[in-house]
């Protein structure tokens, strides 16, 4: 988690290096590489590499129809410093109610960025082999992102697919993000936002990272990443996700957040826990406090299906099903929890486990597990 703060605050660092575009009048309808539209344009063929900016947005309120088409870059970074050129859509400018659907754009620094630009829409476009991340959106509130695939991007250079940072009610939904070079969806300063029914696979360190509060990240399906759902912030509901075979890390992570809700995920297969409770760096962001885990089922990892450890205050656990783990079933190292009617079972030790101090909120039940304790620091049936 020291690599999300340090990259969060280099955000600081893409702002200050962008030069505003102008706004030179384009064609309609006969686009070439480079121009400026300030109407409503419909691409009538593809754009093919393109030096540098496919196509620059010069107004509020239009719309880029790419019409089944490709804008295609050359695929070489022509400037010094990442996120500054080499745009296929260039909405840097900041302009408000745009939208760009319906076709591909491949091989630039960034398929589209948009920077201040409020109520923009990207929709059923392709973003694929870009240098680095396939969108970026900076302080671009009420953004949609919908229908999208963000595929293979920031292999040489260890981005992103989808990178939003500093905005606030963004809708995020039904989009395929697979196979990019860091993770799949990094959002950054993420506020009363929505992150729903995408799926998120094949990205080497993880699914997605939310730092902020009150955000939904709900019926999304994600696998194979290296995490699969890092969250950081408060107030955020984790709820109705699959979760599956977190190659190296944890399948849901709530770091140093406070009164989270993680509920009803099927989590299942995860190089460590499946569901950890904890702040890492709690010198940074404090305790992570009242967070509630709650009607989980968690499977097959190869450490603790649940773990709350003891930089967790204020837990409140009920409800979850945890089976064949590799260590125990829930695992509760901090006192200020409470467990309540969960089920633990097949485990490699002990159903449940927790320290001296544990709030027994009554009917948890523990069998079948290989510890013949099946519990400790709190009854079980």
């Amino acid at each position: 988690m020291r690599k999300l703060r340090l990259l969060a605050l280099g955000s600081g660092l893409i702002l200050a290096a962008l030069i505003p575009i102008g706004s030179a009048q384009g064609s309609a309808q006969t686009i070439h590489c480079g121009d400026v539209i300030t109407q409503d344009t419909k691409l009538e063929s593809d754009l093919t590499d393109c030096p540098g900016n496919g196509i620059v947005i010069g107004a509020d309120n239009i719309r880029l129809d790419l019409n089944g088409h490709t804008i295609d870059g050359d695929g070489v970074l022509s400037c010094p410093d990442f996120y500054t050129c080499d745009f296929g859509v260039d909405n840097t400018a900041g302009h408000n109610g745009v939208t760009i659907e319906g076709g591909s754009i491949r091989e630039f620094a960034t398929a589209i960025f948009v920077l201040s630009g409020t109520d923009n829409r990207i929709r059923a476009v392709s973003s694929s082999q870009n240098i680095l991340g396939g969108l970026l959106l900076i302080d671009s509130n009420g953004s949609r992102i919908d229908r999208s695939s963000i595929l293979e991007n920031g292999l040489t250079t260890d981005q992103a697919g989808l990178i939003v940072f500093d905005s606030r009610d963004v809708r995020i939904d039904r989009n395929s993000v697979v196979g990019n070079g860091d993770i799949g969806m990094f959002l950054i300063g993420l506020n009363d936002s929505r992150v729903t029914g995408n799926s998120v696979s094949d990205n080497p360190e993880a699914g997605v990272i939310v730092d902020g509060s009150r955000n939904e990240l709900s019926r999304n399906r994600f696998f194979d990443n290296g995490d699969n759902i890092v969250v950081a912030g408060d107030d955020n509901i984790i709820s109705q996700n699959e979760a599956g075979d977190a190659a190296v890390g944890f399948g849901i992570v709530i770091d140093g957040g406070d009164r989270n809700l993680v509920k009803a995920n099927d989590v299942d297969g995860a190089a460590q826990e499946g569901i950890r409770v904890t702040a890492f760096d709690p010198s940074v962001t404090g305790l992570a406090e009242d967070n509630v885990i709650r009607a989980n089922e968690v499977d097959d990892t190869q450490l603790d299906g649940i773990l709350v450890d003891e930089t967790a205050s204020g837990s409140l656990v009920e409800r979850n099903v945890v089976s064949d783990a590799g260590d125990d079933g829930i695992d509760v190292e901090a006192s200020a929890t409470t467990l309540t009617r969960n089920l633990a079972t097949r485990n490699a030790d002990l159903g449940i486990k927790a320290v001296p101090g544990v709030i027994d909120g009554g009917g948890n039940r523990a069998f079948d597990n290989g510890n013949p304790a099946q519990c400790l620091g709190i009854t079980c049936t």
